[in-house]
């Protein structure tokens, strides 16, 4: 059995056992569903170490191996989450479509690089780990503000004392959480396109051939710059960070399939050619 399947099946087992932890709540099913996330961060990790070794480089010079990553940084950032016992629950929301969108990627997952890196393009990978490193911020940022959504439209109704409820964490520790994924999310994008810059003009692209992608990261940026600023500007905090972290992710992933998709050229090693 290959190590993507291995991963594959590790990651649809955590995600049905944290579904089945929601109503049951059984202390015994969360040992396992946090032993099982366990593994599947371990395995997701050789699965990226033979990557490298076959790839001889970081993979991400493919869509699906960018997504691949983004995945894995994002499952590395819930380990803390997923073993407090405050916010365990998230991982309810964040596996399944962790899952969904690894079964997605993995059979494009080895994909060689179209051009291969040598040491003058250090300036790429540096730049796109800082990229998706930001998105997969986001996706945590994405997931809390979903389940914030969630924990205060049960408590607007009044229901209070449900099992789900009960079990959900905090309104201020959601908010905390997505306030610190947000900004570091948008720390490490700003870094991201400083240093895609600088590869840019260290090899002399032209800016046509960059504008696409230019465009569609510039969006996402104002979009949760716009959701920074008005919570120290003006105080949002709570569903209306949700909301527009919410907007900002579901804007990131369409800009991304519809960028790769319509200027497959726009980005990466692709421009070399």
């Amino acid at each position: 059995m290959s190590i993507i399947t291995i991963t594959s099946l590790l990651y649809i087992c955590t995600s049905v056992v944290f579904i089945i932890i929601l109503p049951l709540r059984k202390t015994l099913l969360l040992g396992a569903a946090r032993v099982l996330f366990l593994a599947s961060v371990v395995s997701h990790g050789i699965l990226m170490g033979k990557l490298f070794l076959v790839l001889h480089e970081i993979p991400l010079s493919s869509v699906p191996q960018a997504i691949n990553m983004m995945i894995f940084i994002s499952s590395v950032v819930f380990i803390p989450i997923v073993l407090s016992r405050k916010t365990y629950l998230l991982g309810v929301f964040f596996l399944p479509f962790a899952s969904f969108a690894l079964m997605w990627v993995f059979p494009n997952i080895g994909l060689s690089s179209l051009t291969p890196f040598r040491p003058h393009t250090y300036w790429y990978p540096l730049h796109t780990m800082c990229v998706i490193i930001g998105e997969a911020m986001f996706v945590v940022a994405a997931v809390t503000s979903l389940v914030y959504l969630v924990h205060e439209s049960i408590i607007k109704k009044g229901d209070f004392h449900s099992s789900v409820s009960s079990s959900l964490p905090a309104l201020t520790l959601l908010d905390r959480i997505l306030y610190m994924s947000v900004l570091i999310g948008f720390v490490a994008i700003t870094s991201g396109m400083i240093i895609g810059t600088l590869w840019a003009q260290s090899k002399g692209l032209a800016l046509p051939k960059i504008m696409p992608k230019i465009v569609a990261g510039g969006i996402v940026w104002v979009i949760f710059a716009v959701c920074l600023h008005q919570r120290f500007a003006i105080g949002w905090r709570g569903r209306r960070t949700a909301i527009a972290a919410l907007i900002g992710f579901i804007v990131m992933m369409v800009l991304l399939f519809l960028i790769n998709m319509l200027f497959p050229h726009a980005h990466g090693p692709g421009l070399l050619l």
